[in-house]
């Protein structure tokens, strides 16, 4: 009863100072606190967001400095930038890809600016590297849909074009920055081992003699697979082997020959008809001979198989087709192979989608067949 006594008559003291408090401060002219203002956020520019129906202007001045995705309908098929090799990063980043930009008018005149770019054309002596970045951008336009293709030079449209080099830029940076990360991680020295003097840090490990005769073969092997691909070697299959010459000290004897061996036999037999019946073709084109002679085709393309009537793509494959490949080669529009019953084949611009087996990508071809001009 006393405690509660007590805390009512201190709680009405408190409040009669806090009035006297109040009473005094109006007196003496202060002015009441303002209330604390609210806490300003900081707001961040808006992120860009692309379209989904025109590609996104990008100037010279924003090539490199943001990713830009392609609007609606751009690929026919799924494309995605593929992982550089070693040798490709390596020239790259020696030779960072860049484009010389001269100003021919105004106070600027004369002034040569450089811009970052990749490239899309190459000719045949440019380095490794600039051939098989343009390779990436065939296989790109291979992909493309007719919207981003201008139907009258068959070039891609240049706000593609350039929505393809930020991004293909973009992501060379990123490659080189992780091989870069990766280099020098290799290459930092191994932490010491505390307590223990007796192990060798600096010591080679027992094994990168042997690592390094496999990169080295990997690297060769990888030289010579290019260098088949773009002479079109591998695809040459109407040649004889020269005959073996005798081993060193060994002095063959008077009349003795050393046999040809001969060429091993071809997985398909190409027949003609002509007005004397049929017989096999004489002058097969290259490019048909270089389909058929993968390793992987399907078994419908092996055998006896008669030329494609018509060196020309016109009309759609038929009904009744028993297999179809699609055929790129690089710098030219892909088309399609088919086999018809009792081995006839023909060549078309287009074919149905869930019948095609394998598609394949080849070197250059002059003899493949084009498009009839209308």
């Amino acid at each position: 009863m006393l405690h509660s006594i007590a805390v009512e008559a201190a709680a009405k003291i408190l409040h009669s100072l806090d009035d006297l408090w109040e009473e005094d401060n109006s007196q003496a002219g202060f002015d009441p606190l303002p209330p604390l203002a609210p806490h300003e956020k900081k707001t961040s520019p808006p992120k860009h967001i692309c379209s989904t129906s025109t590609p996104c202007p990008i100037h010279l001045s924003d090539v490199g400095k943001c990713y830009h995705s392609f609007p609606k309908g751009t690929f026919k098929a799924r494309f995605s930038l593929p992982i550089l090799p070693k040798f490709v990063l390596k020239h790259y980043a020696a030779n960072p890809p860049v484009w010389t930009w001269s100003i021919k008018d105004g106070p600027n005149k004369g002034k040569s600016f450089q811009v970052p770019t990749i490239p899309v054309a190459s000719s045949k002596l440019a380095p490794k590297a600039v051939q098989w970045i343009a390779v990436v951008f065939h296989s790109f336009k291979a992909h493309l849909s007719p919207i981003a293709i201008d139907t009258e030079t068959g070039r891609v449209h240049q706000a593609w074009l350039h929505l393809y080099q930020n991004n293909m830029y973009i992501h060379l940076q990123a490659q080189l920055k992780v091989s870069c990360k990766v280099s020098t991680q290799h290459s930092s020295p191994p932490p010491p081992i505390k307590g223990n003097t007796s192990v060798p840090v600096d010591g080679p490990s027992p094994f990168s003699n042997i690592i390094a005769e496999l990169r080295a073969k990997i690297a060769l092997l990888c030289e010579k697979l290019y260098n088949l691909a773009v002479s079109h070697k591998a695809c040459c299959l109407f040649h004889s082997n020269p005959p073996p010459s005798p081993p060193l000290g060994v002095i063959p004897k008077e009349g003795s020959t050393h046999p040809t061996p001969s060429p091993p036999p071809l997985p398909f037999l190409l027949l003609k008809a002509s007005q004397n019946g049929i017989a096999p073709d004489p002058h097969p084109p290259s490019w048909l001979t270089t389909a058929l002679s993968i390793e992987d085709i399907p078994s419908a393309f092996k055998g006896t198989l008669y030329s494609p009537s018509s060196v020309t793509l016109s009309t759609p494959l038929p009904q009744g087709t028993i297999s179809t490949i699609k055929l790129a080669f690089e710098g030219s529009t892909p088309f399609y192979l088919g086999v018809l019953p009792r081995g006839f084949l023909e060549v078309a611009p287009m074919a149905d989608r869930s019948l095609v087996a394998k598609a394949y990508r080849f070197p250059p071809d002059s003899t493949i067949p084009m498009a009839r001009q209308k």
